[in-house]
């Protein structure tokens, strides 16, 4: 099959899905299907990776604006490819573009939701933003509702599509390099509690100093908060202000190396967001053997969270997150069973050669349904 890719953000921008498309991409190809990735960011150098032209985003400078409202040299180059199947990973510009394309060759067109955006607002700094999110949101529903099929990551991601009037929502949970991420010797004396994501409200950044706060600053508890966003630098001032300068980390962005490497060093994954439709970060740290404490709203935890490794908790309530921290820093035996089910859980339920068997059988369904309509 020949698949395209439309999406706003791949691969190397610091992003789960930008990373999760480079890696499905591989997957697919290595199936020996041709995937063609149609972005606003990338590295072009890469094969059959074709970007539109465009601007760093003046409030958001890891992601792109488009220079041209209707990407006419984009369009024609890719009505030139013999694409099979579309697959919109944004609803936005560029599935937009994917969805016009779809319609002009009629073949069939796939969206998977992979952002709850409507809860990222608080995040992002614009004129009008409430009115610029509810349009946005409606225009998302209006084009998902235009698509063939949608996927969400989640349970609870199906539920919200369908609450909001999606009907064509299928599960298919998104997947992790088992044998990439794997359990390997902490080189660190202390318990480090290890967040890895982007900087900014929606990921409830602010709660991890909130349960810093509670530690003392000399017991051998270091959090470390890994990744890049627009509140890094509003971060950075409140460790100062609150003198958690003593046990709390920031070391910006990582590369793959130095992720294996946090993790590696990490006791426990610390994840707060309750945003998240799957949350890929914490299935990385769970497949290294590291217990997750996420937020008690984390989309996974519906799954007999007891058994997986995971801890749910209420962020509103620091001092009882610290105390589960504490506990574990505390009870080793506890602490190791944990890192065990998280390995478990992880390596026998998301692994890329299923997903990509559930993409494929997608995909040659709607290829079959559609060449028979239009036969």
């Amino acid at each position: 099959m020949r698949i395209g890719f439309f999406t706003e953000t791949y691969y190397p921008t610091p992003d789960g899905v930008s990373h999760y498309l480079h890696d499905v991409k591989k997957e697919l190809e290595n199936r020996g299907h041709e995937v063609f990735v149609f972005s606003l960011s990338g590295d072009k150098s890469e094969a059959n990776v074709l970007l539109s032209p465009s601007v760093p985003m003046f409030v958001y400078s890891q992601y792109r604006w488009p220079l041209n409202p209707i990407p006419f040299f984009l369009y024609q180059k890719v009505k030139s490819i013999p694409l099979d199947i579309i697959h919109i990973h944004d609803p936005f510009y560029m599935g937009s573009v994917g969805f016009r394309v779809a319609k002009h060759k009629k073949i069939p067109v796939m969206a998977t939701f992979h952002t709850d955006f409507i809860r990222m607002k608080d995040s992002i700094r614009v004129p009008f933003r409430e009115q610029l999110f509810e349009l946005s949101w409606r225009y998302n529903i209006y084009l998902y509702n235009r698509c063939d099929l949608v996927t969400a990551p989640s349970p609870s991601a199906v539920e919200f599509l369908r609450k909001n009037k999606v009907s064509n929502v299928v599960e298919l949970p998104l997947f992790v390099h088992t044998d990439k991420f794997k359990p390997a010797v902490s080189r660190e004396n202390k318990f480090i509690v290890q967040y890895i994501g982007r900087i900014t409200k929606d990921k409830g950044i602010y709660n991890i100093l909130d349960v810093a706060d509670n530690f003392p600053r000399n017991d051998g508890v270091k959090f470390v908060i890994s990744g890049t966003g627009p509140e890094e630098e509003s971060v950075k001032r409140m460790i100062k202000k609150m003198d958690l300068q003593g046990i709390v980390e920031m070391t910006g962005y990582l590369d793959e190396a130095g992720k294996m490497n946090a993790l590696a060093n990490a006791s426990i994954f610390l994840h707060p967001s309750d945003t998240d439709t799957f949350g890929i970060a914490v299935l990385e740290a769970m497949s290294c053997g590291k217990p997750a404490v996420v937020s008690n709203r984390f989309p996974l935890l519906n799954q007999d969270s007891s058994m997986n490794g995971m801890i749910g908790v209420d962020f509103s309530n620091p001092s009882e997150v610290a105390k589960k921290i504490l506990d574990l820093k505390q009870n080793s035996s506890e602490h190791r069973e944990l890192c065990g089910k998280a390995r478990k859980y992880v390596s026998g339920n998301y692994n890329a050669s299923d997903h990509a068997l559930m993409l494929e059988e997608h995909y040659s369904e709607l290829i079959s349904r559609h060449r028979y309509r239009f036969a």
